[in-house]
């Protein structure tokens, strides 16, 4: 399962800059078009960092074989150490894991996570995490409550 990171008003150079502050860069490779079947190369951890999709925004694809808390933690340090904007987000259809988060200053501002839960030979998508999301947000996307099923529309 990949997510992508916007890295907002920030050079490539200064991403790179801070991945190789908390991770050791193996190899560098310059392509010009994205190759996710890098991610199992070697079994190392592979990140792919590109602007093919727009100048203002830094785009990090991040492999989230593992767990959550490295790549949030390294999210808010870039965002806390480049003064910024980071918004996550990666769905998988498969499981029906998602999630969108937003890093702002070093901060984790929102962050919401679904899955599919079954229960009594029931699957449903529910709502795992809602950090940060307030009254108007939720009623704009009819969020539920936490582990509550989402109303089928």
């Amino acid at each position: 399962m990949f997510s992508k990171a916007y890295i907002k008003n920030v050079s490539i150079e200064e991403v790179k800059r801070m991945i190789s502050k908390f991770y050791t860069i193996l190899s560098e490779e310059i392509e010009n078009h994205e190759q996710s079947s890098r991610f199992y190369k070697n079994g190392n951890d592979t990140m792919i960092v590109s602007k093919f999709y727009n100048d203002n925004w830094v785009e990090l694809v991040l492999n989230n074989q593992f767990t959550l808390y490295f790549h949030d933690e390294l999210l808010k340090r870039i965002s806390e150490q480049l003064n910024t904007i980071i918004l996550l987000g990666y769905y998988q259809s498969s499981d029906g894991q998602g999630r969108l988060a937003k890093f702002e200053n070093g901060n984790l501002e929102l962050s919401v996570i679904q899955s599919e839960v079954t229960y009594k030979n029931e699957a449903k998508l529910r709502l795992m995490d809602n950090w940060g999301v307030d009254e108007k947000f939720k009623k704009a996307f009819l969020l539920p409550s936490l582990k509550e099923k989402y109303t089928d529309i």
